[in-house]
């Protein structure tokens, strides 16, 4: 026998692997808020895809998945998002909750923050794009 496998096996292999990519994609919960836009005052960034608004409130931005705490670049996200909010009127509508944060969309100068900065190749390679 040779050391070749099959090409009806390397297909099986293959639709078996997307089948679990498909069934692992993270999904979006469905909206639980109502999408009523309040201003962010003081915004100062935690990480690259979370802010604190003064009084406390916590805010996880909806379009980007920035590296976590002990991945290269975290910093340099952090310090990014912090840049896109400095000197702006920041617009959060609400999209739902998750760990104690409302997810929103953030608007920094007239700017969707999330999808701006994952166009600019701050998300992760893969992961939620919440």
């Amino acid at each position: 026998m040779s050391g070749r496998v099959p090409m009806s096996e390397l297909v099986k292999s293959l639709a078996l692997a997307v089948a679990v990519l498909a069934i692992a994609a993270w999904v979006e919960p469905p909206r639980t808020m109502a999408p009523e836009p309040f201003t962010c005052i003081v915004p100062r960034a935690l990480d690259g895809d979370t802010l604190e608004c003064r009084g406390g409130t916590r805010v996880r931005v909806r379009g980007v998945d920035t590296p976590e705490r002990g991945e290269p670049r975290y910093r340099a996200a952090t310090r990014e998002l912090q840049r896109r909010l400095d000197g702006c009127v920041v617009q959060v509508v609400p999209h739902h909750r998750s760990y104690n944060r409302i997810v929103g969309d953030v608007i920094a100068c007239g700017i969707e923050v999330g999808p701006a900065m994952d166009r600019a190749g701050w998300s992760k390679p893969s992961g939620a794009r919440r």
